[in-house]
């Protein structure tokens, strides 16, 4: 005679088997489904408070997707009594419950029934986490496509931007030398019908040889040191005086040289560059990111209206000649760094910080900045809001993008926790290493700059290697 499973805190011998190896046993009965016992182990599992379950048909606790799925289940259950090794290899079913709080609860279940028992015995694994895991990577799958479509608009408003331009630009691969992209109005300025056949050529070429010393001086400073400067040559025919304007760019290919030549002996030259000077102008002027020029000594000489709009000022009497330092989140320490790299970079990018704000409010912001080709050193900035962009959800940038898919490799292969700490060791030791560079390696600046006390920092130098012999903590 055949008899229920005994309703009891303590495991019996089959549940107890069952348990080693599952993290749920549910005990019901098999014509109505009604469940008699529930037992979980882990955390996750219990939060979920599935012992709400008993006295309930186990059916009305399964998903619409996988009603059929849980039918198949209960046609296959296996017989320990009569079962042959064959039945035993059939695969665990995925099959999505929901909790009593109606929360999902995807979980990898066979069922069992043992000699002597009425009652079905559903043991289960859960698939909670590695749901998890698959949401987070699928969102980061989606942040790399959002990211993909963005580098695509870019590159075409870039082409557009480029080709459309009045201004001629050339596009100079450093270690060949030769140009790798004109638009149309430099083709013009070097009396070339067709800037497809300016690409590939030698970017001296097109200039008297009386200059080709300065231009290789040029192309050699920005191979070696990083550094441009404005020169002035002749053309080749010598019927026109270009100034050669260069900015150093890096891409995956290798740095490249953005030149812009400007025009100074034809006659409509003048008229040119006074309407060019008007463009820049008005676009710096309505332009959506701050901009600010200032001297050597960081006082603001002149700012647009973002920018006044960021630090809640309400007329440009109140940006004019103050320092730039003082909206700043670190001050001095933020304008040192600032002052610092373009000293002997003569450009910075998306440096990171916070500004304030009148009424002491902070903003995220990066800034970029460059040294102006004047007489009197001047420094312009060009600030970005990035606290909007924090907000909107996790999109990665270009260098993350990278990181998060040689993570996502490492799933199945390490556990999360040694991921996860080994994540962290990394992009701790990055940020030390990025306030030392900016700082100059100055300690005290470095630990100001990251939040941290001088000691604190000195551990952490000896922790990663990164401590000099004089270092003591």
């Amino acid at each position: 005679m055949t008899k229920s499973l005994p309703l009891s805190d303590k495991l019996n011998l089959s549940e107890a088997l069952i348990f080693g190896l599952a993290d749920l046993i549910v005990v019901f009965q098999q014509k109505t489904t009604q469940i008699i016992s529930v037992k979980t182990k882990g955390v996750e599992l219990a939060r979920l408070k599935l012992d709400a379950w008993v006295g309930q048909k186990f059916t009305d606790f399964v998903e619409l997707d996988s009603t059929n799925k849980f039918a198949s289940v209960l046609k296959a259950t296996i017989d320990l009594e009569n079962c042959e090794l064959s039945d035993l290899e059939g695969d665990w079913k995925h099959i999505n419950f929901f909790s009593p709080t109606k929360a999902p609860t995807p979980l990898l279940v066979k069922i069992f029934k043992f000699p002597g028992q009425n009652d079905l015995i559903l043991a289960a694994r859960d698939l909670g986490s590695m749901a998890k895991m698959q949401q987070k990577l699928m969102d980061t799958h989606r942040s790399m496509e959002r990211d993909y479509l963005r580098l695509r608009h870019l590159e075409s408003r870039y082409n557009t931007l480029f080709e459309n331009s009045s201004e001629p630009i050339l596009i100079v691969d450093l270690a060949t030398k030769k140009i790798t992209q004109a638009n149309s109005a430099a083709a013009k300025a070097l009396m070339m019908s067709d800037p497809k056949k300016i690409n590939g050529t030698e970017f001296a070429q097109y200039f008297s040889a009386d200059n080709s010393d300065e231009i290789d001086e040029l192309i050699r400073s920005a191979q070696s040191a990083g550094k441009t400067k404005s020169i002035r040559a002749k053309s080749a025919s010598a019927e026109q005086d270009f100034t050669i304007m260069p900015s150093l760019i890096v891409q995956e290919g290798g740095p490249q040289l953005m030149i812009r030549l400007g025009v100074k002996s034809v006659s409509q030259g003048a008229n040119l560059n006074k309407l060019t000077q008007e463009w820049y102008t008005d676009a710096l002027q309505t332009a959506p990111y701050g901009f600010l020029v200032t001297d050597a000594g960081g006082i603001v000489l002149s700012a647009n209206e973002e920018f006044m709009a960021l630090t809640g000022s309400f007329s440009l009497a109140q940006v004019l000649g103050k320092p730039f330092e003082s909206w700043l989140a670190r001050g001095g320490v933020d304008w040192g760094v600032l002052s610092n790299n373009l000293k002997q970079l003569s450009s910075l990018r998306n440096f990171a910080t916070e500004l304030l704000g009148q009424s002491n409010t902070t903003i995220e912001v990066e800034i970029s900045a460059t040294t102006l080709s004047t007489d009197e050193k001047r420094y312009a900035f060009f600030i970005r809001d990035v606290h909007l962009l924090s907000q909107t959800g996790p999109v990665a940038s270009s260098n993350m993008a990278g990181s998060v898919s040689q993570l996502a490799q490492l799933v199945g292969r390490m556990p999360m926790k040694d991921i996860v700490g080994e994540t962290s060791d990394m992009i701790e030791k990055m940020c030390i290493q990025s306030a030392l560079e900016l700082t100059q390696n100055n300690r005290a600046s470095a630990a100001e700059m990251l939040g941290l006390s001088r000691q604190s920092l000195y551990v952490k130098l000896h922790r990663y290697g990164l401590a000099d012999t004089n270092d003591n903590p």
